[in-house]
């Protein structure tokens, strides 16, 4: 077994092991995030039981650790890439070319032609450019064309960067697809990131199946329906409201036989992470009395490795036993680097910690440690993978499935 791992039986958890290592850490010294692969299992399930007809294509720019791409290529998921690099990471991994979506809609000419050496078909388009692009380089694609729709609340609205206009730009977007000879196959749309509001996948459904009659009516097979990402990764009853209100979509507005997909990524892997930072240094701020006002932390880890600018600043670190009760005081959490940025919690109340104390924050699964590494000369945080034997077992099971072939 990869010695980065750590096998959890059954009289034990993860949550154990984590209070273990928070008391331990400061005689290792290093910043250290848990990864807790049956985390990732059980969203899978949970996923399939609430959303049965919706195939997930996980998000792989979400978090691309290797270890959990290759547990979601176990599990029978597909993958929405948005790079060169994420196609050859997945289909390095023995996924086919058809469980992979290229849902980045402004794909570089060299990443057209890496795609069609590889036989991925499937990508999405937004504007007449991309069209000519592909029509000139891979004119076999299968295309999605993606339409704009944000929701009323999300911590990244990504309409002002991605997806058309239904109203003004659809039709003549097919129209030319169809002058080009090209193939349109379905439409997506995006909520966006961090979404508050469910309701809002109703009205994108409602939206994309209206341009799927556009499509129809110009001899176009649209088959393809993509619902996007948004989903929440640690808010279990506002996931449930989303599929509630896609499950109702599905049922209410498409037409059969239509394949639907979605691009969670978030939403499997946000709580499947926790990560443990160690408090190296702390100063005071005081009044013209001299009490103190504010109590700054600088920890070893930070914005550029486990934690993101889009966190929830008022959610601060999982209180341990021996702090709990204690009074608490306004503090600020600063990250390791020099950058004036580098803040992990801006101003939340905290009971007084002290230098080597550990820091447990929870559902850091999610983008992360994408963001950058190595600013200011930091080795990036480690990670310690923690699986039931069940969970191993499946994984080699299908490991070795994927070399017989």
């Amino acid at each position: 077994m990869d010695p980065g791992y750590i096998l959890i039986d059954e009289h034990s958890s993860v949550d154990e092991l984590i209070r273990l290592i928070a008391k331990r850490v400061t005689t290792v010294g290093e910043p250290l995030n848990v990864l807790n692969l049956d985390d990732i299992v059980a969203k899978h399930r949970n996923w399939q039981a609430k959303l049965p007809t919706v195939a997930p294509f996980y998000a792989v720019k979400c978090n691309s650790h290797p270890t959990i791409l290759r547990l979601l290529a176990a599990l029978g998921c597909g993958f929405d890439c948005a790079s060169r690099a994420e196609l050859d990471s997945v289909l390095g991994l023995g996924v086919t070319s058809d469980r992979i979506v290229y849902a980045h809609p402004n794909k570089s000419i060299g990443s057209i032609a890496h795609a069609k050496k590889l036989g991925v078909k499937r990508m999405t388009f937004d504007g007449s450019d991309e069209l000519e692009k592909l029509a000139r380089h891979y004119p076999e694609a299968e295309l999605i064309l993606r339409v704009r729709h944000d929701a009323a609340a999300a911590q990244l609205s990504l309409g002002r960067k991605f997806g058309c206009d239904q109203v003004r730009d659809a039709r003549p977007l097919l129209e030319r697809a169809r002058e080009l000879g090209l193939s349109v196959i379905g439409v997506s749309f995006h909520v966006g990131s961090g979404s508050m509001d469910a309701e809002c996948f109703y009205g994108g459904i409602r939206k994309a199946i209206e341009i799927f009659r556009v499509g129809s009516t110009l001899g176009m097979k649209m088959e393809l329906l993509d619902v996007g990402g948004g989903y929440p990764g640690a808010n279990g009853a506002l996931f449930d409201r989303c599929a509630y209100y896609i499950n109702k979509a599905l049922k209410e507005l498409v037409p059969t036989p239509v394949t639907v997909i979605a691009e969670p990524g978030k939403y499997y892997v946000e709580s499947a992470v926790t990560a443990l930072v160690n408090v190296v240094s702390k100063s005071y701020e005081k009044d013209v009395d001299g009490a103190v006002v504010r109590v700054r932390y600088y920890v070893d880890d930070g914005l550029y490795d486990t934690f993101d600018w889009c966190d929830d600043q008022g959610s601060g670190p999982l209180l341990q036993e021996d702090k709990r009760g204690a009074p608490c005081v306004r503090s600020v959490i600063y990250g390791r680097t020099m950058c004036e940025h580098d803040v992990i919690r801006e101003e939340i109340s905290l009971p007084e910690h002290e230098i080597g104390d550990c820091l447990v924050f929870p559902n850091r699964g999610a983008y992360a440690k994408l963001l950058g590494r190595g600013h200011n000369g930091f080795r990036p945080t480690g990670t310690k993978v923690c699986l039931t034997r069940a969970t191993l077992n499946y994984m080699c099971a299908e490991a070795v499935k994927a070399v017989r072939g």
